[in-house]
């Protein structure tokens, strides 16, 4: 940032050296003069000086200068007489300070840097070419040249809130009042700003914030030099709809045992820890489908690759499970029965795509005499690429183009688009599938019966393998893009329907869609690619937090088992629910629950022990802003007297209440903090049988579980 600052100086150097020639001569001509006649004194002037830095006045005195000197002069004569270090950096275009009394230009990271005004105005030419004359008022001053930008973007939907960054300037306290904002929206309001440091701040917005992009602009005094840039924002689809379809699908399928290596894949990678629930199919596929079948010509390459796969998800080791190695077995592929074909081509592009997906879960090595490397079967795929840009399922001779195929080739192929012909490959099959993509968002193949979801499932995976938003104008069409068509199938039970015309939900729809839903989720927070495991963060010690005086968490390396206290009488109790959230795992126990004890996902930083002490409707987990409000609606209008709002209360976790707001406006309430709540600690709104104004009890016992950034 600071080189483009100089490079800015030494412009406007260059250029006054090049408009100003008479400049040169007239020095020459004093020289001469000096040399030819050596008598002649210069005359002295005095001129006032002003030093000031981003801290406050440096210097400000009166000094003597000679007739002749200059800007940069008068400061260097200044500076030395109070032995004030500067640093003043010669360039190719001239002199410029760099720095006084420790200030360094760019210090705010942008083009701010030491500037100097003369009789309160600023000369087009740098110091050193600026002679000064008596009685001049000469000011050095630190620059500040403001600019705001704002990392990512945010979301559809009320209570939305965005971190704004400044640069090349400092924040003034008027940066929290939101009056000092104007956004051109509307109808949409700021009503709370959080200043986190003099360069950044949180703005909270109350109302509806619309697809598309809208600028937030501050008046001048909100920044120390004023006239910072309107910051425009863009506003991406509501995330928390993709979070909650993920929570429907995912407690649809846990209702019923987990037995698909697809369902343990998806449901790992969204947080849940199903390793107890899964193992024993686990096993059992294994001994079924590998072990039984190793050696006898009936081994498919596919099942290999599946369970190898899963065997990663829930922290085994591919490479020796009952002392057998699954990824040896996909490299050195077995020979099928059926005319001694290699089993890794028998099924068509199948075997190829996920003999790379599967080692590349952990980039497990392969060595290079080895029956397929990745070089061979990463030229296999590329050899069965349709002249189109799409895959079909057969590869020899090829058939029908499959958009789940091709899709499934696209995350395959993701870590090797470095090399240029399969950077090539990627793009033709990334436009096929924009160019087919059909008028309400999906995919029409008659193989499948029609519009299938696990189509579009699919392209969003690979998608977001390659980095491309599934949101993007280029799959967009008629206004429906990827994930508003995929969230269109969503059954009332929390399952994925096959086609939109069905009735009910169908579990290889769900699974499919549940892996879709959490690439996307990964995808939007920056967090690779859906089946790769390589950066799996080692598991530390978690913090646990309880109310002691009920709960106690007892760590056994990653599984986690409660004891609760009833009549001072410490034992253990079930887990009724857990979940992973950001990095916090939240368990709640209870006597409905036949677990007793879960695995900590790695990364956790904190888990938090919630008693369920009575039955509560919702257990339901967000990480929020520390001003955060919250908004109930009611069906009817909400009884306004003191007694019935205070069945509307905040606790900590330690079962404290928390000081509170709560008013009553028709048939909504507003809860707010009456101080921020502490960062890192979780709390409870309960809303406890609230009655309207007719005396109808509104709603049942209700829990919103938080936690604040």
């Amino acid at each position: 940032m600071f080189k483009r600052y100089v490079s800015i100086m030494a412009s406007v150097l260059l250029a006054v050296t090049m408009l100003l020639p008479g400049s040169s001569s007239v020095a020459l001509a004093n020289t001469e003069v000096q040399q030819t006649n050596t008598s002649m004194q210069a005359a002295t002037y005095t001129i006032d000086i002003e030093v000031e830095g981003l801290a406050g006045v440096i210097l400000k005195e009166p000094i003597q200068i000679t007739e002749g000197q200059n800007a940069l002069d008068a400061l260097k004569k200044a500076l030395d007489s109070k032995s004030i270090d500067y640093s003043i950096t010669e360039s190719e275009w001239g002199a410029y300070v760099s720095s006084i009394n420790n200030e360094e230009a760019g210090s705010l990271g942008h083009w701010d840097g030491w500037m100097y005004s003369v009789n309160g105005k600023e000369p087009n030419v740098g110091a050193s070419a600026y002679v000064l004359e008596q009685q001049d008022k000469l000011r050095f001053y630190y620059g500040r040249y403001a600019s705001l930008s704002t990392s990512g973007s945010i979301q559809t939907g009320s209570d939305s809130s965005i971190t704004v960054n400044l640069k090349g300037d400092t924040f003034t306290d008027h940066a929290t009042n939101p009056t000092n904002w104007v956004s051109n929206q509307s109808n949409v309001e700021i009503i709370s700003i959080t200043k986190k440091s003099n360069q950044q701040v949180v703005i909270q917005f109350k109302g509806t914030l619309e697809q598309g992009f809208f600028q937030i602009t501050p008046i001048d005094k909100v920044t120390v030099g004023g006239k910072a840039n309107s910051l425009t924002v863009e506003v991406t689809e509501e995330l928390t709809r993709t979070q909650d379809a993920i929570q429907k699908a995912a407690k649809q399928m846990m209702q019923g045992p987990i037995q698909s290596e697809w369902e343990a894949i998806g449901l790992t990678k969204a947080g849940f820890d199903i390793h107890a629930d899964y193992e024993e199919s686990f096993y059992s596929n294994f001994e079924d489908q590998i072990l039984k079948k190793t050696g006898k010509g009936r081994l498919k390459i596919t099942d290999v690759e599946r369970i190898a796969m899963a065997a990663v998800a829930i922290g085994k080791d591919p490479k020796n499970v009952k002392q057998f190695d699954l990824i040896e077995k996909i490299y050195n592929s077995e020979n099928w029965t059926y005319l001694d074909s290699d089993s890794m081509t028998y099924q068509g592009n199948n075997g190829p795509i996920f003999a790379l997906i599967a080692l590349d879960t952990k980039n497990y090595s392969v060595p290079e005499n080895a029956r397929w490397n990745r070089e061979k079967i990463v030229a296999e795929l590329l050899r069965t690429q349709l002249v189109d840009g799409s895959w079909s399922l057969a590869n020899d001779p090829p058939g029908k183009t499959s958009y789940d195929i091709t899709a499934m080739a696209l995350i395959g192929l993701a870590p090797y688009t470095d090399q240029p012909a399969v950077k090539n490959a990627v793009e033709q099959a990334v436009n096929f599938l924009s160019k087919n993509q059909g008028a309400t968002g999906g995919f029409n193949e008659e193989f499948v019966g029609g519009i299938s979801s696990e189509a579009t499932s699919q392209v969003i995976i690979g998608l977001t393998a390659n980095n491309i938003n599934p949101q993007s104008e280029k799959f967009t069409k008629n206004g429906i893009n990827l994930i508003d068509h995929l969230l269109s199938f969503q059954a009332e039970d929390g399952g994925f329907k096959h086609t939109i015309g069905e009735k009910g939900s169908n579990g290889m729809a769900t699974e499919q869609a549940l892996q879709g839903l959490v690439a996307y989720d990964l995808f939007t927070k920056g967090e690779g690619r859906l089946y790769d495991f390589s950066k799996e963060i080692s598991q530390t010690n978690p913090e646990i937090e309880q109310n002691t005086a009920i709960l106690k968490g007892l760590l056994n390396g990653s599984l986690l088992n409660i004891q609760k206290s009833k009549d001072n009488i410490w034992s253990p109790i079930a887990l009724e629910n857990a979940q992973a959230k950001e990095g916090y795992f939240i368990v709640q126990a209870g006597e409905n629950g036949t677990k007793k004890e879960v695995k900590v996902p790695n990364g956790t930083k904190k888990v938090f022990l919630v008693d369920n002490d009575r039955s509560y409707k919702d257990f339901d987990i967000a990480v929020v802003t520390p001003n955060k409000p919250w908004t109930i609606t009611f069906n009817e209008t909400v009884k306004d007297s003191v007694d019935n709002l205070s069945k509307i209360y905040v606790e900590d976790i330690q079962g404290s209440k928390v000081p509170v707001n709560v008013t009553a406006n028709g048939n909504k309430v507003t809860v707010t903090p009456q101080s921020n709540y502490t960062s890192g600690r979780l709390y409870s709104l309960f809303i406890v049988e609230p009655v309207s104004d007719k005396d109808t009890t509104l709603k049942q016992a209700t829990r919103k579980l938080f936690i604040i950034q």
